[in-house]
């Protein structure tokens, strides 16, 4: 094994042992296998594994994720449900996807003023689903929802 890619295992490990101090192991991914799940978003023309991914369920988790990364000069993609066609969750290969899927809730809507309140892991559709009863609808690109 080169010294680069031990160097780069070195890391992922070391980066994942910081997060696992407060994420429970199945919310720290650092295996291939599993990884790749995150490698693109909906535009699947470009790839990149990430070097850890983390999978935060409460905003304190995240808040932990981000200091815990910035402390150890790692970069972070943030990630929402990992629909989008614009390849803007492409992880990085030493950096950590921050995957905000399980922060799925819609918060408000304001049928008056238009506007919805909602997590980053909410999908078109469901924005689409809460909007309905009040005669609206969200439609910014029917192949996302």
């Amino acid at each position: 094994m080169g010294e680069a890619v031990s160097l780069s295992l070195s890391r992922r490990h070391e980066v994942a042992r910081a997060l696992r101090e407060f994420l429970p192991a199945r919310a720290v991914l650092f295996d291939e296998e599993d990884t790749r799940p995150y490698e693109c978003d909906g535009l699947t023309a470009y790839r990149q594994l990430p070097m850890v991914v983390a999978l935060p369920e409460t905003e304190e988790q995240v808040r932990r994720t981000l200091q815990v990364c910035s402390s150890m000069n790692v970069p972070v993609v943030p990630r929402g449900a990992g629909t989008g066609l614009s390849g803007g969750a492409l992880p990085l290969g030493d950096g950590v996807l921050l995957s905000m899927a399980k922060f799925m809730r819609v918060l408000r809507v304001d049928a008056r003023a238009r506007i919805a309140v909602v997590q980053p892991g909410v999908r078109n559709a469901a924005i689409s689903e809460v909007a309905a009863p009040h005669g609206l609808y969200y439609a910014p690109d029917p192949s996302s929802q």
